[in-house]
């Protein structure tokens, strides 16, 4: 079985995980106007889901 020689380091192991890091929600505006996540639209426009008003 491989094994590393060296241990890896913060900056190294931050590099290669880069690419996991979350993605900002995207918000649109809903019927009513509010702005709500992508994945809640149509629940909002649907009257399912209250929003609050700011």
């Amino acid at each position: 079985m491989a094994v590393p020689k060296k241990r890896t380091t913060r900056g190294a192991q931050g590099q290669r995980r880069s690419h996991h890091a979350l993605k900002a929600t995207q918000l649109q505006t809903a019927s009513n106007g509010a702005m709500v996540p992508r994945r809640l639209l149509k629940a909002v426009s649907l009257g399912l889901i209250k929003t609050r008003d700011r």
